[in-house]
């Protein structure tokens, strides 16, 4: 056993490169880059060469970790570099090299890393009250009534740990309210990996992603493709009279950064509706993001149940399922024995998250007259300045996104951008891994070539990320 220790070392730690002297050591200047005609193997040369710290850590992970990891999107190749601190855009790892960072701590970081007001607010919860009592407190109470206050569909909220725990207990109440088994999932979303929803996110949409899962359970999920309609509703056809609730994340986001077609999530609705079915919006993502009241707010289309998470947490863990008091009562153990198991887990309510989910929300609700045009005049430019410099390298290209959601996309043929599965299935893959290592070898980050626009992003720094992926896409080949 123990020679096989570490063998998921890649095989790019023997490559060579040359590395120009600046590199890793910072956000390079305005025109201070070189430029490089390179391949894969060259770029990934350049990027091991500063990474000794990165390198020997990652070999260390392989050896006690399965895949030197425990989230997979956190696998950068050809290893990936480990943070040592965040502050504002920027991120700096244990080799001293500093990125402007897109991916945001998963998007949940709207103000920024490190904003000084959460961290002063957890520092002193920390350091004068404690961090973990296991029993209620005041910040969950005023966190709950942010939420009722600021999400239209929000008359009562239950907390727990994160996104993927809220996907799930909102199908539980969805299928304990209207005593039906059957869900329609849109493929590409991505609603955390719990049982319920492991079906259908990845290419070619066949089914189970994943081995494990229990005999029978995919029958109960059924997928529907994105911005159709029509597609959709053929979807709950198939349910019949066993549809309990249709799950969507009204943006699609780590299918694609996919807003929805005008009309779709309003027919969904109407359709669901007829049929005595729920509406789950999965807006982890888009959740105080778009607007204080998430894409419930900015498509003004209401659902019966929302999941939420990421920017809730102020940057900490935390997930909640919100709707109606008469479908969350469900949950209501005050007689006894609740109809619907919620249990929340151990750190659910975490003072720390919801102290730092407060500032937040307090920040955002204080500015939200300028804060919203403004991340979404930012994102409009960048989208803008992205598909500008794509089509002046020659490079195909589809840039999706709304407000200050972004991704870039490369299909390898004609597409349609309001597709999320369609996009998926032509994305060229080595395309995309190349695009990040090059922006990550002038100290820029971004997750499926896109992130997410915070407050920290000035438009100085935007320039900044311009410059970077001009230089990176002239490497790459049309």
């Amino acid at each position: 056993m123990g020679e096989r220790r570490g063998e998921c070392l890649p095989q790019w730690w023997t490559l060579q490169g040359i590395v120009p002297a600046s590199l890793g050591r910072g956000l390079f200047p305005p025109g201070s880059w070189r430029r490089y005609s390179m391949d894969k193997k060259k770029a990934e040369g350049l990027y091991i060469k500063v990474r000794p710290g990165s390198r020997a850590l990652y070999h260390r992970a392989c050896q006690v970790m399965a895949g030197g990891i425990s989230h997979n999107l956190r696998r950068v190749r050809p290893f990936p570099f480990y943070v040592q601190r965040a502050r504002g855009p920027y991120l700096y790892d244990v080799d001293g090299n500093k990125y402007l960072d897109f991916w945001m701590g998963h998007y949940a970081h709207i103000l920024g890393h490190a904003f000084p007001p959460v961290a002063q607010a957890v520092s002193d919860l920390v350091s004068g009250r404690g961090y973990h009592f296991g029993l209620v407190h005041r910040e969950e109470v005023e966190l709950a009534e942010r939420v009722v206050d600021l999400v239209p569909c929000a008359e009562s909220v239950r907390f727990c740990t994160s996104g993927t725990e809220a996907g799930m207990y909102a199908l539980r109440l969805a299928r304990a309210y209207t005593g039906r088994s059957k869900v329609v999932k849109v493929m590409g979303g991505w609603h955390g990996a719990s049982t319920d929803l492991t079906f259908y996110i990845y290419p070619p949409f066949s089914g189970a992603d994943s081995e494990g899962l229990p005999v029978g359970m995919e029958d109960q999920v059924i997928p529907a493709p994105f911005n159709d309609l029509e597609g959709t509703i053929e979807a709950m056809e198939r349910a019949g009279d066993q549809l309990a609730a249709l799950i969507v994340e009204p943006v699609i986001g780590a299918g694609g950064c996919v807003p929805p077609k005008e009309g779709y999530l309003e027919g969904v609705k109407e359709e669901l509706d007829k049929r005595g079915a729920l509406l789950i919006f999965d807006e982890v993502i888009t959740g105080f993001r778009l607007a204080l009241g998430g894409a419930q707010e900015y498509f003004g289309v209401t659902p019966h149940l929302v999941t939420l998470g990421k920017i809730l947490g102020g940057g900490f863990p935390l997930g909640a399922v919100a709707g109606p008091r008469e479908i969350l009562s469900l949950a209501d153990a005050t007689g006894g024995t609740p109809k619907v198991l919620i249990g929340g887990g151990t750190f659910s309510c975490h003072s720390v998250s919801m102290v730092a989910g407060l500032k937040v929300l307090e920040y955002l609700v204080d500015n939200a007259s300028w804060l919203y045009p403004l991340l979404e005049e930012r994102g409009k430019r960048v989208r803008s300045v992205l598909e500008d410099i794509f089509l002046a390298h020659g490079v195909r290209c589809q840039v999706t996104g709304v407000a200050s959601l972004f991704m870039a996309h490369f299909p390898m043929g004609e597409v349609d951008p309001q597709d999320p599965a369609a996009l998926a299935l032509v994305q060229d893959k080595e395309k995309e891994i190349l695009f990040q290592l090059l922006l990550v070898n002038r100290g820029v980050f971004v997750m499926h070539g896109g992130g997410a626009v915070s407050l920290a992003h000035t438009d100085e720094v935007l320039d900044h990320y311009f410059q970077a992926v001009s230089m990176a896409v002239e490497e790459m080949e049309p």
